[in-house]
């Protein structure tokens, strides 16, 4: 039997403006859809693993449009829950040269998804043969109703031996009194996690774990705190990438991964950006692809590295390298043209 990941959280439209105009110079918008949990679960099936989603979706003809989209990823929908109207719009506008991309939101908290209840969900039937779930700090920003469905479904699966995957994701814009309501919501979450995705930053504004190290590099303060962070909280693996803007569309990537009392950090890798959204993603992906092949620390930093990059370069949010693609980039079999 394949190994079956389930992600909950919500499914978005993202209309993009073309030819990186503003917003306001084009009548055109090309849509697709998008959500971290989409994005991660659509990575992991180009991988060859078993995945399906959990969300809320509108019962009409944009619901039934965004379900033949992750249907179209080879995921699994019929765990999805439907009602309501509205789903979640946010209009991109991609930048070019000094002019940074801009993302606007429409009325998000109105959606479907946002909406949603805990009797929306039956966890037991859920979480039936599922190894492993997927939890995003984006969808704990939404609203009280969503962070109650998130956190019961996480004890859930702890209970019975899912393993809980956190990624902090933490938006400033997301959270009315930013640190102030953001801390006590993740603290809860992360009692239930055993694989978290975080940064220096998180660690630190977040779970209150503090360097005293000073005049150091970002990968000696992390060598500091992520120890006594997965000893806090019992985790299993903590993760993440270091990141170092050069341009706009060029940037380096580092990833980095604890386990076991011991951290790799891989060597920077540079990255030309077709697309920045999702990038993030595919290195969460590829993390999650070799903790599910029990490899080692460095074979599952760079493999994730790799995949981060190539999902840069695809366009739309759902990263869609296959498993030969990403193992080609390792081995440095780049060839400029496939004939």
């Amino acid at each position: 039997m394949r190994v079956r990941v389930l992600a909950f959280g919500e499914v978005m439209m993202r209309c993009s403006v073309p030819n990186k105009k503003k917003l306001f110079q084009s009548n055109t918008l090309e849509y697709m859809f998008s959500g971290t949990g989409l994005n991660v679960m659509g990575q992991l099936k180009k991988f060859g693993i078993e995945t399906e989603l959990l969300t809320k979706l509108p019962e009409n003809p944009l619901g039934e449009a965004a379900i033949s989209h992750i249907e179209s990823l080879g995921i699994k929908t019929n765990k999805i829950s439907k009602g309501g109207e509205f789903i979640g719009i946010y209009f991109l506008e991609e930048g070019f040269g000094k002019r940074a991309s801009v993302v606007t939101y429409t009325d998000r908290r109105g959606s479907s998804f946002c909406k949603s209840k805990l009797k929306d969900y039956d966890f037991d039937e859920i979480l039936k043969d599922v190894k492993m779930l997927h939890l995003c700090g984006i969808s704990l920003a939404m609203n009280e109703a969503v962070r109650e469905i998130m956190i019961a479904l996480a004890k859930k699966a702890k209970e019975i031996g899912v393993l809980v995957v956190f990624d902090c994701n933490y938006r400033e814009k997301l959270w009315k009194k930013r640190y102030e309501e953001a801390i006590p919501n993740y603290k809860k979450i992360i009692e239930y996690s055993d694989i978290v995705f975080a940064s220096e930053k998180d660690i630190s504004n977040i779970f209150g774990i503090k360097s005293e190290k000073e005049n150091v590099s970002i990968e000696e303060i992390l060598k500091d705190l992520i120890p006594e962070f997965a000893s806090k909280y019992n985790l299993k693996l903590v993760a993440g990438t270091i990141r170092k803007n050069n341009t706009l569309n060029n940037q380096t990537i580092k990833g980095f991964a604890y386990r076991n009392n011991e951290i790799f950090f891989s060597d920077y890798s540079e990255l030309e950006i077709y697309d920045r959204i999702g990038g993030g993603d595919a290195y969460t992906s590829g993390i999650l692809y070799k903790y599910l092949k029990n490899s080692s620390l460095k074979n599952m930093v760079n493999f994730a590295v790799a995949s981060s990059v190539l999902g840069h370069t695809t366009y739309g949010d759902t990263p869609i390298s296959t498993l030969s693609e990403v193992e080609e980039l390792l081995s440095g079999n780049f060839s400029e043209l496939k004939r």
